[in-house]
C-alpha cells in the first residue's frame, strides 16, 4: 500500500506556518518536487516499491531538515518516520537528501550522486529551485547565487542527456500548486 497520502500528510504537517523565498506557503515545494519527479522518464520505469518510496521521498525532503522550523510545524525525526512505517529506504533517500552543517556541500552531492532514487529525487527538487516562474519573483543578486549553487550541484549530480532535456522542461512547468 502507497505511502504517498501518509507523506502528505506528515509533509503538512511538518512545513505548516513555513513559507518560501517568495513566501508562498512551503508545502506547495515538496508538492511540485512530486509532480517534477512523476514527469522524469525514467521514473515510470522503475518497480512499483522505488516508485513508491522515490516518491515518499520527494514529499518529505525536507521534512528532517527543515520541520519543526515554525511557531505551527512539527518536528519529525528518522525515528519518527520510521515508527510511522516508512520503509528504511525511502527515509535513506529522504536522509540523502537532508543537508547537514557537517558536511560539505561537494560531499553532500556525491552522496545524492551514488544513489540512482535520491539523484532523481534531487533532480526534481533542483528542477522547482530553478523554475523560470518561480526565480522571476527572485531579486536578480539571489537570483544569480541559487543558479551558480544548482549549476555546481549538477556537476556533481550527473545528468545524462535525457535527464538534462527533462530537467529543461521540468524548469519550464507553470506552477499549479
Amino acid at each position: 500500500m502507497s505511502k504517498v497520502p501518509l507523506a502528505i500528510e506528515i509533509a503538512t504537517k511538518a512545513h505548516r506556518g513555513q513559507v518560501d523565498k517568495l513566501g508562498a506557503d512551503y508545502i506547495n515545494h515538496p508538492m511540485r518536487v512530486h509532480r517534477n519527479l512523476l514527469s522524469h522518464p525514467n521514473f515510470k520505469n522503475l518497480s512499483l516499491q522505488d516508485q513508491d518510496d522515490a516518491a515518499v521521498a520527494a514529499i518529505m525532503h525536507d521534512v528532517i531538515e527543515d520541520s519543526g522550523d515554525g511557531p505551527d510545524s512539527e518536528k519529525f525525526t528518522k525515528q519518527d518516520l520510521l515508527a510511522l512505517g516508512f520503509t528504511d529506504r525511502s527515509i535513506e533517500i529522504v536522509e540523502l537528501l537532508t543537508r547537514s552543517g557537517d558536511v560539505h556541500p561537494d560531499t553532500y552531492y556525491q552522496r545524492i550522486n551514488a544513489d540512482p532514487l535520491a539523484k532523481l529525487v534531487k533532480w526534481s527538487d533542483i528542477a522547482d529551485n530553478l523554475n523560470v516562474y518561480r526565480t522571476a519573483g527572485l531579486d536578480p543578486e539571489k537570483r544569480d547565487r541559487l543558479a551558480a549553487r544548482y549549476e555546481r550541484a549538477l556537476e556533481i549530480v550527473e545528468l545524462a542527456n535525457t535527464d538534462k532535456q527533462w530537467l529543461e522542461t521540468a524548469k519550464q512547468h507553470l506552477l499549479a500548486l
